[in-house]
């Protein structure tokens, strides 16, 4: 298995008096895999601002390579040497930027990905969530992913506020009253403490999962379509760990 890691370049051209930024991605396994996005700066400005509100809306813990800021006292495109420079600092921060695993789940990072778009799978994902484990007095579910047409499988482990930031996003993006109820926190005591507890969660969060998938309309929605590609690099990421270790104890 060959996990994905993408390199940017970065060229200018100027129509009608405009500059407009090529962005070209390269996924660095297979360079023949490229995609090439033509954008003007005020548009990779809205891009980067649109980043931080999907990261701040699903609570992720992630720092971003600076943004390259405008010219306070003259404009960029009258200036070669300052369109040179810019050019040189978006590369960078592309390139900084999706060094970040977890940032190329996001939605507004995967339009410049070379990847293909997902085909509506209506009905075809289900979640079970097969076991826990308790870690530093942290409770840890293991979610195996199934897509009931390709057969194709994956595990996620995740912790309860991590799911429980998925729930909060979809709610902050209006889905309240058509989101399933959501296991809520024990008010007296850790959920930890108790198995019994613990195994009640487990059961409610998969009957929450299965509900959300089996809705066209929230699964459509660009933080469930996170929520999958980020669930797949995370299985990926993990099974090449692990056959890196059978190698080197073998």
């Amino acid at each position: 298995m060959i996990l994905k890691h993408y390199s940017v370049k970065i060229n200018n051209l100027i129509q009608n008096d405009k500059v407009h930024y090529q962005i070209i991605v390269t996924n660095v396994n297979n360079t023949s895999d490229t995609k090439t996005t033509m954008n003007r700066y005020s548009e990779l400005k809205d891009f980067n601002e649109q980043l931080i509100k999907n990261i701040n809306l699903l609570k992720l813990q992630l720092q971003l390579p600076e943004f390259p800021k405008r010219s306070l006292f003259s404009k960029t495109n009258k200036n070669q040497e300052k369109i040179i420079q810019r050019q040189q600092e978006l590369e960078q921060y592309f390139n900084q930027l999706f060094s970040i695993d977890k940032i190329l789940s996001l939605p507004p990072v995967q339009s410049y990905l070379p990847i293909e778009t997902p085909i509506n799978q209506q009905m075809k994902i289900s979640v079970s969530i097969e076991s826990y484990t308790v870690y530093d007095d942290v409770v840890i579910y293991s979610m195996r992913f199934k897509n009931r047409i390709t057969k194709e499988e994956w595990i996620y482990k995740q912790r309860y506020s991590e799911i429980k930031n998925i729930h909060d996003a979809l709610v902050e993006q209006g889905y309240k009253g058509k989101l399933p109820p959501f296991p809520t926190r024990k008010l007296f005591g850790q959920t930890n403490e108790n198995p019994e507890t613990i195994e009640k969660r487990r059961e409610d969060l998969e009957v929450y999962f299965n509900a959300i998938f089996s809705t066209q309309e929230i699964y459509d929605n660009e933080i469930i379509q996170f929520l999958i590609s980020d669930s797949k690099k995370y299985f990926e990421t993990n099974k090449k760990l692990e056959e890196q270790k059978k190698i080197q104890t073998s």
